[in-house]
């Protein structure tokens, strides 16, 4: 018989012991009291030999840098086997991003006084937005096991961790900056389409520019929006895209801004430069990447100066049409009216003329007859 099986059974026999004493509290008033107290000493134990379990151990450096990943560790006890997967109800704590298991979990089985656990290990990562003291609240996990793996019964967890409290540094040479990117090989790419040179470009040239910026144990959302500031006489159109990916436990996260240049107009136009800032981990020092100036010289394009003759000239031609449309429209009102005015006379030479017919009704020839007759 299991350790849950046990306790159910001693359980149900001081339930028993429970109500056959009160039957007779009346006559047995100490023997009534005897088997409350067992009963009660008993619950603690049922609950201990059924009750899932969690531990949590954090893992990170010392000291903790801000933008550096922690990784916050959440052993699910179970006590049987897993009837189906965790589901973790993760706060938002402030000053910090944390992300819910992203890969399976590592599987492994205990003993704990005799009783056996299933053990299931899921990995929470962190990463503090600034420093100072922060707190990541107590994570409330569900999920359901089974006694046996054949039972067709299961029993539903509900286990929260403790809170865990983190103190933070700030890496050195940081200081006075916003979010930092605390990271080991931080990547950036960036390419133009096509590349911006001394030559001029023709007005309605679009020039695309790409930058991605990547690194291990940061998700993509931690990167910084590269700046697409509006300039007056060239389009700016950005786009962005986050993606993370997960190879064999690793976090690689990823950030791309995808930003067009069209020339507008004739003219010269400078797109400004821009800096960013990390802290090298491995280096253990602050490093930048540095995108220069670019500066786009616009001349005239013929061919949008020959549309927007021909579309001015259409234009005008348009305008005529519509003129002489609007001409013809009131002159024939006006015939209209003037024919309506004289409709009488027009329409009266068309109407028929009424002759005396030559051959008159039986009527009439009855009052002829009558009329001769009496002469």
């Amino acid at each position: 018989m299991s350790p849950s099986e046990t306790a159910m059974s001693l359980l149900e026999t001081a339930m028993s012991a429970a109500k056959t004493a009160m039957s007779s509290w009346k006559t047995h008033p100490a023997r009534w009291l005897g088997t409350w107290l067992g009963l009660i000493c008993l619950q603690p134990f049922a609950a201990a030999g059924e009750g899932a379990q969690v531990r949590t151990h954090l893992q990170a450096s010392d000291p903790i840098w801000a933008g550096q990943r922690i990784a916050l560790f959440v052993e699910l006890l179970a006590p049987g086997y897993f009837a189906s997967a965790a589901n973790f109800d993760l706060p938002d704590p402030q000053g910090l991003l944390l992300m819910p298991p992203a890969d399976h979990p590592i599987v492994d089985s205990v003993t704990i006084d005799g009783t056996r656990y299933s053990v299931q290990r899921h990995e929470l990562n962190a990463w503090a937005m600034r420093d100072g003291e922060l707190r990541i609240p107590p994570v409330h996990v569900r999920f359901s096991y089974k006694a046996n793996p054949l039972d067709k019964e299961e029993m539903s967890a509900a286990v929260t961790t403790d809170p865990v409290t983190l103190q933070i540094e700030r890496p050195p040479g940081t200081e006075g900056m916003g979010i930092v990117i605390s990271a080991r090989n931080l990547r950036v790419e960036e390419t133009w389409q096509p590349e911006p040179g001394t030559e001029a470009v023709l007005a309605g040239t679009a020039f695309k520019r790409s930058i991605r910026l990547s690194a291990a144990d940061l998700p993509g959302m931690v990167f910084p929006t590269f700046p697409a500031t509006e300039i007056d006489g060239l389009g700016v159109y950005s786009k962005q895209q986050v993606q993370d990916r997960i190879n064999r436990g690793t976090l690689t996260g990823m950030r791309t801004d995808n930003i067009t240049y069209l020339a507008k107009r004739p003219g010269q136009y400078t797109i400004a430069a821009a800096r960013l800032q990390w802290y090298d981990l491995d280096a253990q020092q602050l490093k930048s990447v540095e995108f220069p100036a670019r500066t786009l010289d616009v001349i005239a394009n013929p061919e949008q100066a020959a549309a927007a003759g021909s579309s001015h000239s259409s234009s005008r031609a348009d305008r005529g049409s519509v003129a002489m449309a609007l001409g013809f429209a009131l002159l024939s009102a006006l015939a209209g009216w003037q024919l309506y005015r004289r409709r009488e006379q027009l329409i009266a030479p068309f109407r028929p003329v009424h002759l005396q017919p030559l051959n008159p009704t039986e009527r009439a020839w009855n009052r002829n007859r009558r009329d001769a007759a009496g002469n």
